[in-house]
């Protein structure tokens, strides 16, 4: 049953608000169903005093705040409803308004018991750049780290290797991987990247490692994956890296030898912790290594599964790459 004092009276019991392209949108809520206004203002209300009489005693202490400038905005909703909708346009971002609403009830003025509300319009999100394609060619210090033996864990474990350095001019080739014949040959071959060129707030889309292959001898078909892991190399490379690579055996990409493209560039695409490993303030490294190298998997049979690509010596349209798609440094909101 609608009592006397709520056709007199309406209270705001809830104020929203959302985004448009150039303004907002506020919608108030009461408590009886009636028509508002939205009063407002650009200019901060005034506030003052007023004499007043508590009990006989006269003194001037009631506060009472006050709009010099405003506009009433009618509500979007036909007649009187609970939900309020006002629309607003132009508003200009970083700008405070200040409203309370004013109303009726079947189409007489009645009484609002709502505060002053403050609303400041942010700036909208900063657009969304387009993404920065760029390459970096590996340093001259890639090298192989290599070691053989006819058993596996002393080709796998040993901690002082050996450095193929600049092999086979005028080709300059890299091995990675590792193959059986008459010993255990494991190759490591270990990369670095100027990545602190980059800016130091980029947002790393996708990176691929890309390697101009030379030739490639997956044989038989059988754990034929080369991985990506992290380099922990020394630069330029010593022999103690080739153990000392042993532990970092995380998968940070992989690519297919039976399926690569001689003669071309084949890219090793980055899973996420490989992404998480490009670092902008320092040199990356990386170490390409055979499946069985990684997985730690020795293998009777005879077998072969390793690649041999072109290093930075062999020339600027060989070397290998790091192929970046980043979002430059973003500004602030």
């Amino acid at each position: 049953m609608t009592t006397d004092y709520q056709k007199t009276h309406f209270a705001v019991i809830d104020v929203t608000y959302s985004y448009l392209d150039d303004g907002y949108t506020i919608v108030a809520t009461t408590d009886v169903p009636c028509h508002l206004y939205c009063r407002m203002t650009e200019q901060p209300p005034r506030q003052h005093t007023l004499p007043s009489s508590r009990r006989g005693t006269r003194f001037t202490g009631d506060v009472r705040f006050c709009f010099t400038q405003y506009e009433d905005n009618d509500q979007v909703e036909a007649g009187d409803t609970i939900t309020h909708t006002f629309v607003k346009d132009n508003w200009e971002v970083c700008h405070d308004r200040w409203f309370y609403f004013v109303g009726t009830i079947a189409g007489l003025t009645v009484v609002s018991e709502t505060c002053i509300f403050k609303f400041h319009f942010p700036a909208p999100p900063p657009p969304v750049p387009d993404p920065i394609q760029r390459t970096i060619w590996a340093n001259p210090t890639n090298r192989s780290l290599w070691y053989s033996s006819g058993a596996w864990n002393i080709a796998h474990d040993t901690l002082n290797g050996n450095i193929l350095d600049n092999y086979d001019a005028p080709w300059y080739l890299i091995f990675a991987g590792d193959y059986l014949t008459a010993s255990y040959h494991i190759y490591r071959g270990v990369l670095d990247f100027d990545t602190d060129i980059l800016p130091d707030t980029i947002k790393i889309l996708s990176a691929a490692i890309s390697i101009f292959v030379e030739s490639v001898d997956p044989s038989p078909f059988v754990k034929p994956y080369l991985y990506a892991t992290e380099g922990v190399q020394s630069l330029p490379p010593v022999s103690t890296d080739y153990g000392g690579q042993l532990p970092y055996t995380q998968k940070l990409g992989k690519i297919d030898l039976s399926a690569v493209t001689l003669n071309a560039y084949n890219d090793i695409p980055l899973n996420a912790a490989g992404l998480a490993l490009i670092n902008p303030r320092a040199k990356t490294r990386f170490c390409l290594r055979g499946q069985r190298d990684v997985e730690d998997y020795a293998n009777v049979p005879i077998y072969k599964s390793y690649v041999r690509f072109h290093s930075q010596q062999k020339g600027i349209l060989y070397r290998p790459l790091l192929k970046l798609n980043y979002y430059p440094a973003e500004r602030p909101c």
